[in-house]
């Protein structure tokens, strides 16, 4: 028999061998993650360029995407103020559309595209002029994923040649239409009955589902394992009263 401070010690080692395994898988995963969205070397050939365009899209759309989670709204209207962090309220008449959404989520894409680009600085410390016209940004929201196409005309040209480009397309695997169809249930029963949860409906979706009773409103945070973002699974929150 193992005395009780042997027994404690040995609980102890494993219990650090266990987070120091947890801590080098998280370490490894992120540095995978990275590695692998890690934009390629910038070089004067039309797939080079359209990959780094490209990559800015998709950042951009999933920062867009982020912030739409994070606060229920890209554009809020009417918060509630928890911790700091604003949560739109939802209601019966007040469920943004799917045709919103892709709006909101293409005008986001319009106004920030070019912060990730840098007004060109990585092309222009490779000698390289640049002709730029006007950003303008679809999206699409799928059951499956989000794809945006934007269109931007754009000439690239160094000493001996020029690329020209149209538009360019990204896609981020978020089923936004399937979270947005329950959170339309949930609102939908919350109209009929206040302050009640619809355990069937929130059963019949494979995604994590956290209510919290604030100030008078239920806050409902949807976590998606199955739409992951950044590594990370993605979430959606809003409010009801």
């Amino acid at each position: 028999m193992i005395p009780m401070g042997k027994k404690a010690q040995v609980t102890f080692i494993m219990a650090a061998a266990l987070f120091i395994l947890i801590i080098a898988a998280l370490i490894f995963y992120v540095a995978n993650y990275y590695k692998k969205n890690a934009a390629e070397p910038l070089i004067f050939e039309r797939a080079s360029i359209e990959n780094y365009i490209s990559s800015c899209v998709k950042k951009t759309a999933e920062d867009g995407l982020l912030l739409l989670g994070k606060h229920g709204s890209l554009f809020p209207e009417n918060s509630l103020k928890a911790k700091n962090i604003g949560i739109e309220y939802y209601n019966e008449n007040k469920v943004p559309g799917i045709e919103k959404l892709q709006n909101d989520l293409s005008s986001y894409i319009d106004n920030n595209l070019a912060l990730c680009l840098n007004d060109f600085e990585d092309f222009k410390k490779q000698g390289w002029d640049v002709e730029k016209g006007s950003i303008s940004a679809r999206t699409q929201i799928n059951q499956e994923d989000v794809t945006f196409e934007v269109e931007f005309p754009l000439k690239v040209s160094s000493s001996e040649a020029s690329i020209s480009f149209e538009r360019f397309a990204s896609r981020v695997n978020i089923r936004l239409k399937y979270i947005h169809e329950l959170i339309t249930k949930i609102v939908g029963f919350d109209a009929k009955y206040k302050r009640h949860i619809d355990m069937s409906t929130l059963d019949g979706y494979d995604v994590d589902v956290t209510v919290i009773d604030y100030e008078g409103a239920l806050i409902y945070n949807i976590k998606d394992s199955k739409s992951m973002i950044m590594g990370k699974p993605y979430a959606f929150r809003f409010a009801v009263k």
